[in-house]
């Protein structure tokens, strides 16, 4: 994939004026005007190639190079029927796209065919159906930085995104480390950036290519003008300021809005009516994903595999349509903070999950209803089809029904709900009567009008039936005129209508019949009456699809100011796709609906892994948690290899994730305080292109963790300090421990294979032990998976080493030299501790402390004047011990 698509494809040179065709010259005027794009240069039945762009579109696209002008001229084509697929390989691979079409019938062109660029098609700015992921929203973002000393040289950068398909477009300004985390939630499929910018182009580049795949595409300077850009919103909303949109003065998020706005109108070659107003996102709105948790929790897709099936979402999926399906993982990256709007959420859930009956109804109805919310953006910018504006008027008509069932059993909420269901009732109606069922995708070749609809059409129509009926009886006439039994009246495209008779028959051919084509068995032959029929029903025919046409456009255009209620309703549709699955899924798994406190606590009883849960069914052991922000805050998890400590610490992150967005969650009781952010520190692997160690991104991780989370936060650590040496790591770890319990003190789970760390249990207050249980039989190991107080006595890596299919000599080998390690060790495991009161008071204690560093403090802190003859004889024989001295025994008789 190119870095910019912006720098994507070069524009070339034309060759000299005199050599160039009245179409080529035609195509390098508009060549000139989309620079950095593939030029789809539309000539009769193929978009044609040329040159670089020939070039590169055979590698991209697999098809044949070939040339014109003696080879002087490369060139590709492509058939225009076949667009949409071959659109799709050069999109997703990352180049920009324009596409000229032919604005005028070739039949009528005087001289060369009038053609034009009617839009440019680029990763982050798709609107058709066949290009898109029906699931996933394609977003489209902008970075802006306040221009130094200007009249918004406020502070925060601003971030500004937009989902053409379906004209959402929001808007926030936040610290740059913050919207870099922002825009990797976001996973946007294009970020434009200005071409100098005040962060540093080239550092601003870089930081969004490190955290999305995204397409950057450099812009103007011009276009995030602060002045310029509030024009490009004023005109486009037309409105004569944007204080209607909460925006008191022009920030970096508006600076970024209207660079949006100014690529949408140039890239679709109109403007978007369907987009709705700028909607400014408060950064406490939402708690804060950023993109390693998502990762890390398998939100969307696996770690191993980067696969859909075995993630959250795949897990609690049960929407019957696109809008809810996008919607469901909109509000998977953005979980509440806003504890009345997640009580709104449950409620509707508990109401559909036991209004049994009205679930499955809605269900069927929302399987039954097209992609609204996409079909209006193809409405928006002029791009829908006849089909397509059928689809709506029936998937509008829909809306009674479901009104009808969200009134039942008065819900408040669901009331709100059937609200915004409201008014288009009589557009569906008229819509549904106004186009046939079978509406085509086409636009020209008529079909698309009911009987009834238009007067004139209807006329134009009853002569081109008429003319059936009348071919039938010309038919018939002849035959009997002429005595010929076989005779036939037809027609093709190519030769019109024409009479058929066979050789055999040939001599009973009237003289006014005037030979058209002869053909193996046959000759066929037309008259003046047929000719004059032929006028009259081919001219309804072009009449009548030229009036469709005309009457097409003006529905279409007539749709738009109905389109904010549309887009209303729809947003009320997937938000009920997501609460009725949500209210199924609870119902079938027996989830509990969370219970959300003041206190920064956390406590589950009986909770399940949401997705092991549904692959293990009842095999899946449930386990209790409880955590208390400033009070046991710190639950140090240690045990064997493979027991589950991992899978319990995800679990108990993507429960309050769950939570927090609405939903019930499988357990048999939760209850919260709300979480401000989820951190993960969850495996690593090295990132070479960033130029960093496994281990440095381990500690980067961890260095945002300690940075950045609050009391109101739940870390989750697994195995950190693993990826250096022994004694370093387990400093690291035990540090880290401390930090977190002592300065921050958040909630917080640390799964560790470090049994020194379990130490901090009884020094410090927030710091408690857990481990998961097994059972020993002979030389078995069962895992019982079940979480219980205490430290684990062993990690068992050897038998988990056998399970895995390690030699046996290997795993001999390793026995023995773990026996080593552990005599060689045992001195200082064995040596004295401070006594549990010293180290109550002491916050911060050294891991180990070697026995000459011990001896020298106690001396220090010894006075000779107190200390009797006794008591230093008893403190140099402890010494001695601690050294790993032996005393001889004391002679005989002493």
């Amino acid at each position: 994939m190119p870095a910019d698509a912006s720098q994507s494809v070069e524009s070339g040179v034309p060759p000299e004026e005199e050599r160039l065709t009245p179409a080529m010259r035609q195509y390098w005027e508009q060549k000139q005007q989309v620079p950095g794009a593939i030029l789809l240069f539309r000539m009769g039945d193929f978009y044609e190639m040329f040159y670089e762009d020939a070039e590169l579109g055979a590698r991209v696209l697999g098809i044949a190079l070939t040339s014109r002008d003696g080879g002087r001229t490369p060139l590709a084509g492509i058939p225009h029927h076949a667009l949409e697929s071959y659109l799709a390989k050069l999109v997703g691979a990352g180049y920009k796209v324009a596409i000229s079409e032919q604005v005028e019938d070739p039949r009528q062109a005087r001289g060369i065919v009038q053609r034009a660029i009617v839009r440019i098609v680029t990763p982050g700015t798709l609107t058709d159906e066949t290009l898109l992921e029906r699931t996933r929203p394609n977003v489209l973002a902008a970075v802006a930085t306040p221009p130094a000393g200007g009249p918004s040289d406020r502070g925060d950068p601003g971030l500004a995104w937009l989902e053409l398909s379906t004209g959402e477009f929001v808007v926030l300004t936040a610290p740059m480390d913050r919207l870099m985390n922002e825009l990797g939630r976001l996973d946007p499929a294009e970020v434009l950036l200005a071409d100098e910018v005040a962060w540093g182009r080239d550092d601003l580049t870089s930081a969004v290519r490190c955290r999305t795949q995204a397409v950057v595409t450099l812009r103007s300077p011009t276009d995030f003008a602060p002045q310029r850009a509030a024009q490009v919103l004023r005109e486009h909303f037309e409105t004569a300021g944007l204080e209607g949109f909460g925006f008191e003065h022009v920030d970096a998020s508006v600076q970024a809005a209207g660079a949006l706005l100014a690529y949408v109108r140039e890239t679709q070659r109109l403007a978007a009516t369907h987009l709705r107003p700028p909607r400014r996102q408060p950064l406490e709105s939402h708690m804060i994903l950023d993109a390693v948790t998502l990762r890390s929790l398998e939100v969307e897709r696996t770690l191993r595999t980067g696969a859909r099936e075995g993630t959250l979402l795949a897990a609690v999926d049960r929407t019957r349509n696109p809008m809810g399906a996008r919607l469901l993982r909109t509000w998977l990256r953005y979980p509440l903070r806003d504890v009345a709007e997640i009580g709104r959420r449950q409620r509707l859930v508990r109401w559909l999950r036991d209004a049994t009956a009205v679930r499955t109804a809605v269900h069927r109805a929302l399987s039954e209803i097209g992609d609204l919310e996409r079909t209006l953006g193809r409405l928006g910018v002029q791009r829908c089809t006849p089909r397509d504006v059928r689809t709506l008027g029936d998937g509008l008509a829909r809306l009674r029904e479901i009104r009808a069932l969200l009134e039942q059993g008065g819900l408040p909420e669901a009331q709100a709900l059937a609200e915004q269901l409201t008014g288009l009732d009589e557009l569906a109606a008229g819509l549904c009567a106004a186009l046939r069922p079978d509406a085509p995708v086409t636009l020209r070749e008529g079909g698309i009008f009911a009987e009834g609809y238009h007067a004139e059409l209807d006329r134009l129509r009853s002569m081109q039936r008429d003319g059936q009926q009348w071919l039938a009886q010309f038919q018939a006439r002849e035959i009997q005129r002429t005595g010929i039994p076989s005779l036939k009246v037809a027609y093709n495209k190519v030769f019109g209508f024409y009479i058929e008779v066979t050789h055999t028959h040939q001599r009973r051919v009237p003289p006014d019949y005037v030979r058209k084509q002869t053909t193996k068995n046959a000759e066929r032959y037309v008259t003046e009456e047929l000719k004059r029929h032929e006028a009259e029903v081919l001219s309804a025919e072009t009449k009548a699809n030229s009036l469709e046409y005309e009457l097409f456009v003006s529905l279409r255009d007539g749709l738009r100011p109905q389109i904010p209620a549309m887009q209303r309703a729809a947003g009320a549709l997937a938000e009920l796709d997501v609460l009725a699955g949500w209210a199924e899924l609870a119902g079938e798994r027996h989830y509990g609906c969370p219970e959300f406190v003041s206190e920064p606590i956390l406590e589950i009883r009986d909770g399940r892994h949401p997705v092991l849960e549904q692959a293990l069914g009842e095999q899946f052991v449930p386990n209790d948690t409880e955590l208390v922000a400033g009070g046991r805050s710190l639950a140090l998890i240690t045990g064997p290899n493979m027991a589950g400590k991992s899978t319990y610490i995800r679990q108990v992150a993507l429960l309050v994730l769950l939570a927090q967005c609405g939903a019930w969650v499988p357990a048999r009781r939760m209850r919260l305080g709300l979480v401000d952010r989820i951190f993960t520190r969850v495996g690593a692997t090295d990132e070479l292109v960033r130029d960093q160690s496994t281990f440095m991104v381990e500690m980067v991780e961890t260095a945002n963790i300690l940075h950045n989370a609050t009391p109101y936060s739940l870390v989750i650590l697994d195995e950190v300090g693993r990826g250096t040496s022994t004694f370093d790591g387990i400093a690291l770890a035990w540090a880290i421990t401390e930090h977190l319990a002592t300065r921050i003190g958040c909630r917080t789970l640390f799964a560790t294979h470090y049994h020194e760390l379990t130490e901090l249990g009884e020094l410090l207050e927030p710091v408690f032990n857990l481990n998961v249980a097994v059972r020993e039989y002979e030389d078995q190991v069962v895992f019982l998976h079940r979480i219980v107080p205490g430290a684990a006595g062993r990690s068992y890596g050897l038998h988990v080493g056998k399970l895995a299919g390690l030699p046996r000599s290997v795993l001999e080998r390793a026995n023995a030299v773990l026996i080593e390690l552990e005599r060689t060790f045992a001195r200082e495991s064995q040596r004295p501790v401070l006594a549990a009161a010293q180290r109550r008071r002491i916050r911060q204690l050294r891991l180990f402390e070697e026995p000459e560093e011990l001896i020298v403090r106690q001396l220090r802190d010894l006075d000779p004047a107190t200390c009797t003859p006794t008591e230093a004889l008893a403190r140099i024989r402890l010494w001695r011990q601690a050294l790993g001295l032996v005393d001889p025994p004391p002679p005989e008789g002493s």
